[in-house]
């Protein structure tokens, strides 16, 4: 264990375990592994930011998301500044385009026709919003630039299940237009979502409930607690119906859909950000309500997820797993201390990168570990136009990062 993390857990044992100030619920013991062998054996040996990394767009500031149209050579990013901003690609210009009522997070056109945007969006750590200011799920015209909201509540989840996947017959619906305040809760934080082929359904994911929940620096305290409440959510907007697809896991994040050999969604990939894993739940077929681990003891926090053309899925690692991390889950007693203490003494790892998988989401294909010096905290890679780019998630950040497809062709 380096030295830091020994002389702030010398410092926890002289003076105490103090308050949990927030009332951040806490996870049990959770012992965390080494980082599985197929992942370090295609670990480059160089670093591919070091060399070939484009910067482009010098106005647009740290993101979370983006979305790209081939046809009319734009694009659109979620900024850490509250706005999302379109990328001019012919350009190279990016602008100040529209502000939803809170941070916008996960991005993505409502269908085929790329007329409209659906975009989550929630509180951002450190800033502050009026009442009136929700977090849900929006959708805008991109012609009109009217901003719609589709989910601001959710039904109430009395009964806590943990890792449970929820078959279609025990899937309740709701209907939004009877939401209402004995039945359900404003959104706590809408992060990322995932559209069907038809368009009809949203999956959106809740990394975790909480009234007074935020984006990063307000989801520090969820890592550290590493309860298990985190949630992913369909709207049907055929029936404009809600219903809850899974609960009970830590910190859902990252989602991707899979369809099945029938009309529909088979199943979905998704995240655990702070319990460093990557897991596939069933939503129907022979394995319907099962879920599986694909990854665990990842080497950092697993973030977003895209696809590229070959179907291979791109990861974005925004933080690399520290020696503290381990002994803290492993030691859950030690967590009231340390989510009173503020936050900027914490130890946080300033390397961030990427992990590429097959088609299946079985075998890792490409990983690197990136020291932070070129870019920091990538939340996702997004395959496009014969290159890949890299949204980090830093206030301080600037420009638009990627590199070119052709450093990872020979990875299958």
């Amino acid at each position: 264990m380096k030295v830091k993390h020994t002389i702030l857990i010398f410092f926890l044992m002289s003076f105490g375990i103090a308050c949990n100030p927030g009332k951040i619920k806490i996870g049990e013991t959770f012992t965390l592994g080494e980082t599985p062998s197929g992942i370090l054996e295609v670990e480059t040996k160089e670093d591919p930011f070091l060399e070939g990394l484009k910067v482009e767009e010098n106005d647009l500031p740290g993101h979370d998301d983006l979305i790209f149209d081939f046809e009319k050579k734009v694009g659109y990013a979620s900024g850490m500044d509250g706005w999302i901003w379109k990328l001019e690609t012919t350009t190279g210009k990016a602008v100040r385009w529209l502000r939803p009522p809170v941070n916008p997070a996960g991005i993505q056109y409502t269908n085929s026709k790329k007329d409209k945007i659906l975009v989550c969006a929630s509180r951002l750590g450190g800033e502050t919003y009026e009442e009136k200011d929700k977090v849900g799920l929006y959708e805008v015209d991109i012609k009109t630039q009217i901003v719609k909201p589709l989910v601001l509540d959710l039904p109430k989840t009395e009964v806590e299940e943990f890792e449970k996947v929820y078959t279609l017959s025990e899937r309740k619906s709701f209907l939004l237009k009877d939401l209402n305040a004995s039945n359900s809760r404003p959104f706590s934080l809408c992060n990322d979502l995932a559209v069907s082929k038809d368009g009809n359904r949203v999956y959106i994911t809740e990394p975790f409930e909480r009234s007074d929940a935020a984006m990063g620096s307000g989801a520090v305290p969820e890592a550290i607690g590493l309860f298990p409440h985190g949630k992913l959510w369909m709207l049907d907007r055929k029936e404009q119906t809600i219903s809850l697809v899974l609960g009970g896991f830590t910190f859902v994040d990252g989602i991707l859909l899979e369809e099945g050999k029938t009309k529909g969604e088979e199943s979905v990939v998704f995240t655990e950000t702070t319990k460093f894993r990557i897991l596939r739940a069933f939503l129907s077929g022979k394995n319907e309500g099962r879920s599986e681990v694909l990854f665990e003891n990842l080497p950092g926090l697993a973030d977003g997820m895209e696809r590229d053309e070959k179907g291979r899925i791109w990861v974005g690692i925004i933080k690399r797993r520290s020696g503290l991390i381990n002994f803290v889950h492993k030691n859950p007693w030690i967590k009231s201390f340390l989510l009173s203490l503020p936050q900027g003494i914490l130890p946080i790892s300033k390397k961030t990168g990427v992990l590429v998988l097959d088609s299946d989401a079985k075998r890792a294909l490409y990983y690197w570990m990136h020291d932070g010096s070129k870019i920091t905290d990538i939340s996702v890679a997004v395959p496009f136009g014969g290159r890949v780019y890299f949204p980090t998630f830093d206030k301080t950040s600037r420009g638009l990062y990627s590199l070119s497809m052709d450093k990872f062709e020979s990875k299958e």
